[in-house]
């Protein structure tokens, strides 16, 4: 039963009945199941009669596409896609990528337009988010976002946040500079050291832990949020509750973010595979208990209690991410795999003169792609992680059988509502 995005999940001899929209589940025997099911209100048991009528009463939460002026709700800077390291998993080009980067110019005229934007909706706070590639190899490129939009941010009246994915491979006086200026960072760590050395190594397989490391407990120590970031494969999923742990101690992270590995000729190379997707979610749901222990909040980002979600990724957020070469698009990816999906995610560029040109018929079909997945038509799930990465889980013409992706995300969310409505303690 999905027509109004309700959803009955079998739980036992129970079912989860669950309504994303109105951020409400419920725990029904087989006759409320049924009535629901039938659309008889008046077929309900008594017991469960007035609060399933509340929850169908409530009007549905807003999920259609956005409309209207562009204000980025994320102004995204990828300075370069070169990279320091040479991971084993990297869908990306890692060292072979090319080490060009973006144009002072470029970097510049973004923030102001992306400033000017938000002020002229009223908008309250600029932010800034770098990508790569790995950003900090382009430092340059990243110090002149940050002290330009704090000066343009300023004068525009509005606030201005800074925020990172980085791979941590850099020295101190890199560490000590995000530490005076971000408010968060991403920060790729897999594990000890035999870990990470196995999937994110320096070239040539030199080892990486040890500035990673240092790095982390730098970051760890400073005022910003460090959340670690964890790809989990087939080799490390056994390990997770120690890795965890790990961390925990070592490097006093405020979140722990638990990632799959996305499969891709590299990682196939290596010998690097996804985990077992019930393995994971059994994997996570003991993480979570010891960060809640620890005061650390340990997630899987498609199974965050967030509902409704238009989206999981920045394509149809009005995220306006720069590329090197000046193209605004919806997606921090590598145009190429947009190419190999059918996808176009552009829908601007900055011109030689740093002129800023947005194309509103591109924008405006961006802002809809989330909404055609056909996978996730018939998934409870579906205003949760809103089918995942629109270019690696349900692109275009993607099989409409649930993957492993699909599995553990469905796991986790039926845990995570059991344990909101009490009924199961983690």
């Amino acid at each position: 039963m999905n027509a109004c995005a309700q959803f009955l999940v079998p739980i036992g001899r129970h079912w989860l009945f669950y309504a994303p929209l109105q951020a409400t589940a419920a725990l029904v025997n087989e006759a409320a199941a049924q009535a629901l099911r039938d659309g008889r209100l008046d077929a309900l048991p008594v017991s469960n009669r007035p609060a399933l009528e509340m929850i169908l009463a409530n009007p549905q939460g807003d999920v259609s596409p956005r409309e209207g002026a562009l204000a980025p709700t994320m102004l995204g800077i990828v300075p370069t896609r070169g990279c320091n390291m040479a991971c084993s998993y990297c869908n990306f080009e890692g060292p072979s990528a090319a080490l060009t980067t973006m144009p002072l110019s470029t970097a510049t005229a973004a923030v102001d337009w992306a400033a000017s934007q938000v002020a002229g909706v009223g908008g309250d706070t600029l932010s800034v988010q770098f990508f790569g590639g790995e950003p900090f190899v382009a430092r340059d490129v990243v110090e002149t976002v940050v002290h330009r939009a704090r000066a343009v941010a300023a004068s525009s009246g509005i606030g201005v946040r800074f925020d990172a994915s980085t791979n941590g491979n850099y020295g101190a006086s890199t560490c000590r500079f995000i530490a005076d200026h971000f408010d968060s960072i991403v920060l790729s760590l897999d594990g000890p050291a035999d870990v990470q050395d196995r999937n994110r190594p320096l070239s040539h397989g030199r080892s990486s832990a040890t500035i990673v490391e240092r790095t982390g407990r730098m970051l760890g120590e400073s005022p910003i949020e460090l959340c670690l970031r964890m790809c989990v494969t087939q080799e490390s999923v056994q390990r997770m509750r120690a890795i965890v742990q790990w961390m925990i101690a070592s490097f006093d992270p405020n979140t722990i973010d638990l990632e799959t590995l996305t499969p891709g000729p590299l990682a196939e190379k290596a010998g690097l595979r996804p985990p077992d997707p019930y393995l994971f979610a059994r994997g996570a749901v003991e993480c979570q208990r010891i960060g809640r222990d620890a005061g650390v909040s340990v997630i899987y980002a498609a199974a965050l209690g967030v509902p409704p979600r238009k989206t999981f990724c920045p394509v149809g957020s009005d995220a306006a991410i720069v590329l090197p070469d000046g193209v605004i698009a919806a997606c921090y990816l590598q145009p190429e795999e947009w190419v190999a999906r059918d996808l176009d995610l552009r829908y601007g560029h900055i011109d030689a003169t740093g002129q800023v040109h947005v194309d509103r018929a591109a924008l405006q079909a961006v802002r809809t792609l989330p909404a055609h997945k056909p996978r996730c038509a018939d998934c409870f799930c579906r205003f949760g992680c809103a089918g995942g990465c629109h270019v690696n889980q349900t692109y275009p013409g993607c099989a409409d059988t649930y993957t492993d992706f699909c599995t553990q995300t469905r796991v986790l969310t039926a845990i995570r509502l059991l344990q909101e409505l009490s009924l199961i303690h983690i």
